[in-house]
């Protein structure tokens, strides 16, 4: 049962999932005038299901071939470029070098099904969207890619958990060239890069360090959790974000960036 409901901050997409699952921003960055959104759709036992990505319109760039592509019906709140209801897919690749592994994937898909650009979706002029899943297989060589796309398609966990949501994603009309922004943003930073927290956590992460974090090096401070720079005049220049925060393990050591701002 699809008892939930999310929506992007700007009201502009939204699908339904299952109670117990989560959904988490993990991208918000802007550059220029280069954006890129990210959202990941977790299960109740925590395995990433589903991504939700918009971005900027760029050429696409050569993907690995698909060997077996299985529409599995319409997405009717979401046309594509060509003003057709987009496609539900399952597809398999045998990834892009002899004996590399398999992959499996699932998604959203231009009307026809087939497009070569199979889980971009041109979403007007200017941005791409995709709404996708997937898994890696064994060994091309090893593995029967269209079996393992057929019993994925017909499997329970594909027909009653995973179509469903994707079948319930809608798409409003796509936003004009600069109306879609940067959505975090607070009294002094704008943020960007956000990994695995809301827009909330982000503000309260680099208040907490910036008030109580001990100094570390000329542009450094630090508390138990987290480490903020700040950028250089000539980073800055070079195109680095005027504040970069990492997560740290037990031993104070970077575990990976957890958000990046830059001042308004």
């Amino acid at each position: 049962m699809l008892n939930e409901m999310f929506t992007t901050p700007d009201g502009m997409l939204s699908f339904r999932y299952p109670t117990g699952w989560t959904v988490t921003p993990t991208l918000d960055e802007g550059y220029r005038d280069t954006i890129r959104k990210a959202w990941t759709l977790t299960d109740s036992e925590g395995q990433a299901v589903l991504g939700l990505h918009v971005r900027s319109w760029e050429a696409p760039l050569g993907t690995a071939p698909l060997t077996t592509i299985l529409p599995q019906g319409p997405i009717p709140g979401v046309v594509d470029g060509l003003g057709m209801p987009s496609q539900a897919v399952v597809a398999a690749s045998p990834g892009q070098d002899l004996d590399a592994n398999g992959g499996l994937h699932y998604g959203m898909a231009a009307g026809t099904g087939a497009d070569t650009t199979l889980f971009d979706l041109r979403w007007g002029n200017d941005y791409l969207l995709s709404f996708s899943g997937g898994r890696e297989l064994g060994p091309n060589t090893q593995v029967d890619l269209k079996a393992e796309a057929e019993q994925f398609a017909a499997s329970p966990r594909f027909r009653n958990e995973i179509l469903p949501i994707i079948q319930s994603l809608t798409a409003s009309p796509p936003p004009a060239p600069g109306e879609l922004t940067i959505s975090c943003v607070g009294v002094r930073f704008t943020y960007q890069n956000l990994v695995g927290i809301t827009c909330e956590e982000a503000k309260s992460i680099l208040q907490t360090v910036l008030d109580t974090g001990r100094p570390l090096g000329a542009r450094s401070q630090v508390t138990a959790d987290h480490e903020c720079y700040e950028a250089s005049y000539v980073e800055r220049n070079e195109g680095s974000p005027d504040m970069t925060c990492w997560a740290l393990n037990n031993e104070g050591r970077h575990r990976h960036v957890v958000l990046e701002a830059n001042f308004r």
